[in-house]
């Protein structure tokens, strides 16, 4: 375990933030937390660095998003010794006519993009000798945090929903947090997870609160671009719940192009769950319909309130990006799919993304040859509730006698030869 460090000089790269529901400008601390404007809605971190500083930092080579370091608002010196970032963005090759590429996140310490944010995080902690943190989670930010803290000394107060799939439980406990299932929903947990922060001074982590999540996040389109030969792909597809993936992209992609490095950004897509689809009704209120099922198996983006949806929806405005819902047959289809096809295990909340691309190719919204990225944001092995219920019941077992029964090819095999 690695032992806290003393803050730095000033403690962080920037001082400045604005509200991205209002623009108001605030001072940037490592206790930040949402404008005062009324609409709860996180501040964005003005940037530092230059395209100069990027290329300079890159010439070391280094193997996480701390290649990053000269557009992030903390030191590398005050990262985690996991390696976090610079995950695979794997070709899949030619669906229809679309080059399809997944990032998969999955390969991050604790199996999700959420590691990024953590990340960040942490190191903001660190820079500021906080020692302390909390966070609301429905499983995946929890376990994020968790494993970061773990490995610095942070200690770490999670609170989940009671619904969150037990793998997600098992790794923050595991990694030694202090957990709390609360008896309500994600929202619930996000007011409780506030209130303790206030009373007990703690750093609040939660998504779409802490404005250095966004910042972590962000990285992931740095690598996507960096992979790509610092060419934007033409869609980027972003499993959406409270938004702060999609405009932690969108902030990403924006930086690079102001800084000169890319020409465009790419057209953004919120993937959505159809029973918990909030943005989506807020981008087109008539794309959803008004009897639309409440609940979805993808967890991790099953946010009735979402914390970052103005800045969300301005990521859709400003690309010319689109909203996509997709039900829960479609979801669970897509794990299946990713898996078998590609080699890709992914959570539901991750499907949701790949559902989506095949819902806008099918409807032909994709120019022949264009670049679709999907983001893979968590790994399968985190929920594999919906999957083992969409299959069909267990056989019974085998005894060994009756290895003859499965020696003859399956029906498939004997049809393809």
């Amino acid at each position: 375990m690695r032992p806290l460090s003393a803050p730095g000089p000033g403690g962080l790269a920037t001082a400045q933030a604005a509200c991205t529901a209002c623009g108001r400008p605030h001072p940037l601390t490592a206790r930040t937390g949402a404008c005062g404007c009324g609409r709860a809605q996180p501040l964005a971190v003005r940037a530092p660095g230059d395209a100069a500083a990027l290329r300079a930092g890159l010439a070391g080579n280094v193997p996480s998003l701390w290649r990053y370091e000269a557009l992030l608002p903390v030191s590398r010196r005050f990262a985690s010794p996991l390696q976090v970032g610079w995950t695979p963005l794997v070709a899949c090759g030619r669906v229809g006519g679309v080059e399809l590429l997944v990032k998969d996140e999955t390969r991050n310490p604790s199996g999700s993009l959420k590691d990024r944010a953590s990340e960040v995080v942490v190191a903001v902690a660190r820079a500021h000798g906080i020692g302390e943190a909390i966070v609301a989670s429905t499983g995946n930010a929890a376990a994020s945090l968790a494993c970061i803290g773990a490995a610095t000394g942070l200690r770490v107060t999670v609170l989940v929903p009671e619904a969150t799939p037990v793998a997600k439980l098992a790794q923050a406990l595991a990694y030694g947090a202090t957990v709390h299932r609360v008896a309500g929903s994600y929202d619930d947990a996000v007011a409780m997870a506030g209130r303790i922060a206030a009373a007990r001074g703690l750093l609040d982590r939660t998504t779409g609160l802490n404005p250095f999540t966004r910042e972590g996040k962000k990285t992931c389109a740095f690598e996507i671009c960096e992979q790509m030969g610092w060419r934007a792909p033409d869609w980027v597809i972003v499993p959406t719940g409270d938004g702060n993936i999609l405009s932690a992209l969108w902030k990403g992609f924006g930086e690079l192009a102001r800084h000169g490095v890319v020409t465009a950004c790419p057209r953004l897509v919120a993937a959505q769950a159809l029973g918990s689809c909030a943005i989506a009704r807020a981008h087109d209120p008539g794309a959803v319909p008004a009897d639309a099922p409440r609940g979805t198996i993808a967890d991790s983006i099953a946010v009735d309130a979402p914390r970052d949806e103005a800045a969300a929806l301005a990521a859709l405005a400003r690309t010319r990006g689109v909203a996509v819902t997709v039900d829960d047959g479609a979801i669970a289809g897509a794990v299946r799919a990713l898996a078998s096809r590609f080699g890709l295990f992914v959570e539901p909340s991750s499907a949701a993304a790949y559902a989506a691309f095949e819902a806008l190719r099918g409807a032909g919204r994709f120019g022949p040859g264009e670049r679709v990225v999907c983001l893979a944001t968590g790994s399968g092995l985190k929920d594999v509730g919906p999957l083992l219920a969409a299959l069909p019941a267990a056989a019974a077992p085998v005894r060994p006698e009756e290895w003859r029964a499965l020696a003859a090819p399956p029906p498939a095999a004997r049809r393809a030869v």
